[in-house]
């Protein structure tokens, strides 16, 4: 089977410093960080700033966890 993109796929470009990794948790949403995942796909240690860069890079994808208070006020959160 053959996989043709109709556009070209661009790379996420990490901050400087950062060997994060990305996963996809439960909740359909990507998690950024380092350490051991769950099983329910979060990170030991969560990354911040890549998940805004991915965030900013690829707006089209909606938010990333870690979530700021901000997004989960919007996703119905109260903190």
């Amino acid at each position: 089977m053959t996989i043709v993109a109709e556009k070209p796929i661009k790379p996420f470009v990490r901050p400087e410093g950062h060997d994060c990794h990305v996963s996809s948790g439960i909740h359909d949403c990507l998690t950024f960080g380092t350490g051991e995942l769950s099983d329910s796909g979060f990170w030991e240690n969560p990354c911040y700033e890549c998940a805004r860069e991915h965030e900013r890079q690829f707006p089209e994808c909606g938010p990333c966890w870690p979530h700021t208070p901000e997004q989960l006020k919007e996703m119905g959160f109260e903190s």
